[in-house]
């Protein structure tokens, strides 16, 4: 009984977050229509009154995040100064949020704009291709990949960059919301398993020489709320852990990302507490640099 209330209170959390980043969403697209609107131009409030020790300390956050960024798109840049780029590289992206870069508050495309912007200032002729779409889980990703441009993009491809199954522990989340258990998590792994076969599958059959990289994702609710840790870092970790071996069974990679968020969530994630923010894209960006050097060097004559 006890594992149960513990379980549906993992439940509200998820839910409250996911209304709160479509609030989020939602807000952000109005402020941007309004700022774009040619019929009126609003200049900013000025508050004469406001606390001079808040500014600072504000201003001193911003440049401390600013600094963030700027180092790792240096250390990005100067790993990639030392590479002998293939010709004409060509990336294609694809699965949900994390693809799409949303939470970067930049509007640059998260992980993947990182990378373009880091190729662009090499002048390395590098392809990227950015599929990413919201909420996206492995059944709609595999419907996705039918996609003529998607499909055409990937045969192009020399290698390809899956995030994809946060929505998928969402769903059974949703789906099981006023009598949920771990064990409905449990029972949707063989069938999410089966799933992330198919899409190994059908990637390789467009590509077969692709190299393929499956990104895995992190538990964003470590350190805002330390009592769902246990619970849903074990669920994190059984479905990262099928999506490794779905992985490394298909002869193809894995990114670990999970680590890079441990104990730091507070700093990496964007306002809807869920989302990476621009720096905790940085670093998903410089570890998948990393991982994908090997295949994207040019071969040694």
């Amino acid at each position: 009984m006890q594992k149960r209330k513990i379980y549906l209170v993992i439940a509200s959390f998820l839910l409250v977050i996911v209304i709160g980043a479509m609030i989020v969403l939602a807000a952000s697209e109005q402020k941007t229509t309004v700022t774009n609107s040619p019929a009126e131009v609003v200049p900013p409030e000025t508050d004469s009154s406001g606390n001079p020790d808040e500014d600072a300390a504000a201003s001193e956050e911003e440049a401390d995040s600013s600094s963030d960024i700027k180092d790792a798109f240096q250390r990005l840049l100067k790993d990639t100064l030392g590479l002998f780029i293939k010709e004409d590289l060509h990336i294609t992206a694809v699965g949900d949020s994390l693809t799409q870069g949303v939470g970067d508050e930049t509007e640059k495309g998260g992980y993947v704009g990182i990378l373009q912007q880091t190729f662009e200032q090499t002048d390395d002729r590098v392809k990227i291709d950015n599929f990413g779409k919201r909420g996206n889980r492995t059944d709609q990703l595999l419907k996705r990949l039918d996609d003529p441009i998607i499909s055409a993009s990937i045969e192009n491809a020399d290698v390809v960059l899956i995030t994809i199954g946060a929505n998928d522990i969402m769903k059974v989340t949703k789906d099981h919301f006023t009598d949920l258990d771990y064990e409905d998590y449990s029972a949707a792994m063989p069938a999410y398993e089966e799933r992330m076969n198919d899409v190994f599958n059908k990637i390789d059959t467009l590509n077969p020489d692709a190299e393929v990289y499956l990104i895995g994702f992190y538990n964003p609710f470590e350190e805002n709320f330390p009592e769902l840790q246990d619970q849903l870092g074990t669920i994190i970790n059984e479905y990262n852990a099928i999506g490794k071996q779905v992985a490394e069974e298909k002869d193809q990679h894995y990114i670990e990302t999970a680590d890079l968020f441990e104990n730091k969530t507070a700093d990496l994630l964007s306002e809807d507490y869920f989302h990476p923010n621009e720096v905790g894209y940085g670093k998903v960006a410089e570890r998948v640099l990393e991982s994908i050097k090997p295949v994207i060097q040019e071969d040694d004559e």
